[in-house]
């Protein structure tokens, strides 16, 4: 079974998914994509622009999550969505500078056709604005003002996400799968509601903060901070990262690291030894350290494994991967240890 679902987030913005498998089990696993991708996880190998358009070759036929969604879907249901911003779901919009951008272009527009706009921007459904007709305001509402990315709103999303599938379809046990940003939202997440998650499994989690974001040492980051400490945004694909993006994650690491460590729920962590984001020294420490901590203390047991080569998000490499993945997750859903047991 597979139907499409919609969530109404408390700013009006529309999260849309796919909700599938085993729908009456006790078991829900919500799938978190990385930063430019979507509920697919489809990783992009190269885009070729051409006079005829864009043509994008991938690694692989499936994506990551359309693969581990085959290979779980009869034991638990499976939620994949696209966060704000990505994919089908709704535009992350700064309504102050979109307000003002289309006060210039048409200074006469009235209040309440600006909030249709909006309206349609959030819901990512611009069918309704067929009527204008001015070239520059079609432009901006093709390409809005977005806001800087925050893992925070993301957070808030997921929880707004889970209070709903758990007061509608009564779900009792749910598991996070994130990869990238996905992994750093879900584990916002889960150190924030560990009663509510039963397991986590990340594929190349955003948690190398200093190297990644603060203070590159790596090309991509490097070029990536020139043009954020510049005043400008980053944009890879529909991930748009700001200022605003680099001072929350100062924010974050002041408190996430402890209460990663805390976190007493099984944890598998996969990471491309080849990958340019998030360096797999830095990934290394963290996961032996976590790992170390967890069995000193008789904490839930965490996994780290490395693949070579390994690309950021393991596209190059991850299906047979895959398969140990979703027996890590089938092993902590509730029929199968009730089955056990």
């Amino acid at each position: 079974m597979q139907d499409n679902i919609e969530f109404r987030m408390r700013d009006n913005l529309l999260i849309k998914g796919t909700l599938m498998g085993n729908i009456n089990s006790p078991d829900l696993i919500i799938m978190l994509h990385s930063g430019g991708y979507d509920r697919t996880e489809h990783g992009v190998r190269e885009v070729t622009k051409s006079s005829s358009g864009t043509i994008k070759s991938y690694y692989n036929k499936l994506g990551n999550y359309e693969y581990l969604s085959d290979l779980l879907k009869k034991d638990a249901a499976i939620l994949l969505i696209d966060q704000r911003n990505h994919g089908r779901s709704g535009k992350n919009i700064d309504e102050v500078r979109m307000k003002e951008e289309i006060r210039k272009i048409d200074a006469s527009m009235s209040d309440q056709t600006i909030s249709l706009i909006f309206e349609c921007l959030k819901s990512n459904n611009t069918d309704k604005l067929s009527f204008i007709t001015n070239h520059e305001l079609k432009s901006l509402i093709k390409h809005p003002i977005i806001k800087d990315l925050s893992f925070l709103e993301m957070k808030d999303d997921l929880r707004e996400i889970v209070q709903s599938m758990i007061y509608q379809n009564h779900y009792a046990n749910i598991h996070l799968v994130g990869t990238c940003m996905g992994g750093l939202v879900s584990s916002l997440y889960a150190t924030q509601n560990p009663d509510k998650v039963k397991s986590l499994t990340l594929f190349s989690p955003l948690f190398t903060f200093g190297s990644t974001f603060l203070h590159p040492d790596n090309e991509f980051a490097e070029k990536k901070a020139q043009i954020i400490y510049a005043g400008k945004q980053f944009r890879m694909g529909k991930a748009v990262e700001g200022i605003k993006t680099y001072e929350e994650i100062a924010y974050i690491r002041q408190f996430f690291y402890e209460n990663l460590f805390a976190l007493n729920i099984p944890i598998f962590c996969i990471q491309g030894v080849e990958d340019k984001l998030v360096p797999v020294k830095g990934q290394e420490k963290i996961f032996l350290q976590l790992k170390n901590y967890h069995d000193t203390f008789g904490l839930s047991p965490v996994y780290y494994a490395e693949i070579s080569p390994g690309v950021h998000c393991l596209y190059d490499t991850i299906f047979p991967s895959l398969v140990e993945v979703s027996e890590f997750i089938n092993s902590n859903l509730q029929q199968n240890d009730l089955k056990r047991n």
